[in-house]
């Protein structure tokens, strides 16, 4: 036979505070880190070199903003538009919510010349479709090309080495510290039930472990470099 303090039901509601801060942090962390590890994408298996998007995508882009022909524009915009709608619909978010942004930026720095000159406002609103399209099509080559791609491509147009090496180890170890604070900010929320009063300095206490294990993968890279015999000849990874 149980007792009967073991048949009861413990109602514990652990009091609001505590743990909203470090949960955005961690989701936030959580999707910077996939889109950087997987850079889930429109990429198919058959597709184009990085190194042909990368020169398609820089024409385009020099073409879009120097052209004053209002019908290269609109074949430009509609080239891009078209290549949108092969994109799923849950993926279309991602890559427009970029150009939005630039876009609506550029048209309220514009509002004041606008008011100022109505007679140039369809210039005006010109640049803001250049800007539009250029951010377009660059956020549809981050999104349908690898970084170790686009650092290869890089590297064939003979781009020096230690900027594409500086660029890749970049990328790597943000990753890296950035799976390091979201494991510390887990750790914590986990330990941290109910109202903890001391969440900043906890979140102060995870950059310092951070910044820490950072400088100590620094010092290991240097000397595995240094031992390797590191000459700047660096293809990307």
């Amino acid at each position: 036979m149980l007792p009967e303090w073991m048949k009861n039901t413990d109602h514990y509601v652990p009091p609001k505070d505590g743990g909203t801060f470090a949960i955005k942090t961690i989701q936030t962390i959580g999707k910077i880190m996939s889109r950087l590890k997987t850079q889930a994408g429109h990429e198919k298996q058959k597709h184009l070199p990085a190194l042909v998007k990368l020169f398609t995508m820089v024409l385009l882009i020099i073409l879009t903003s120097v052209c004053q022909h209002r019908i290269i524009l609109m074949g430009i915009a509609a080239a891009v538009l078209g290549y949108l709608c092969t994109w799923p619909a849950k993926g279309l978010w991602g890559i427009l919510k970029t150009p939005m942004a630039a876009s609506a930026l550029t048209l309220v720095l514009f509002i004041p010349a606008m008011l100022m000159h109505p007679a140039g406002i369809p210039n005006n609103l010109i640049v803001v479709a250049k800007v539009f399209l250029c951010v377009t099509m660059v956020t549809v080559f981050n999104h349908t090309t690898q970084w170790n791609h686009i650092t290869l491509a890089l590297r064939k147009i003979h781009v020096p080495g230690i900027f594409v090496f500086t660029l890749d180890i970049t990328l790597k170890y943000i990753v890296l510290l950035g799976n390091l604070m979201q494991d510390l900010l887990t750790s914590m929320q986990l330990r941290a039930v109910g109202r903890h009063n001391k969440k900043y300095s906890s979140v102060g206490g995870v950059m310092g472990v951070t910044f820490l294990r950072g400088t100590e993968m620094n010092e290991q890279m240097y000397e595995a470099m240094r031992c390797r015999g590191f000459t700047d000849d660096y293809k990307g990874l």
